[in-house]
């Protein structure tokens, strides 16, 4: 049986605070990157914007989108993964 690590009643194997590193992919254009450093934000506001890496796929129609942030509690990194996870332009996260 696997076990979601994104949902609050999973036991952290996380330390924190840490640099937490996210991960979300979607269609490749500025305002999914938007999206994702916004979502961010509401849950780690002092996220500068230089922590995002971007990567797209070989046909350039997708892209990775990676933030690093400082994140001091497991219901940070849960509330950040839900809201990505409700939106409908987020494929997919890691």
């Amino acid at each position: 049986m696997t076990q979601d690590l994104h949902t609050p009643d999973t036991e952290s194997l996380i330390e924190f605070p840490c640099d937490f590193k996210l991960k979300a992919m979607g269609h490749n254009c500025e305002t999914f990157i938007d999206l994702v450093y916004q979502i961010t934000l509401n849950y780690a506001p002092n996220t500068p914007r230089d922590n995002i890496e971007i990567t797209p796929s070989k046909g350039q129609k997708f892209i990775s989108v990676n933030i690093t942030f400082y994140a001091t509690c497991i219901e940070q990194v849960h509330g950040i993964y839900g809201d990505l996870k409700k939106h409908p332009e987020v494929l997919m996260t890691l």
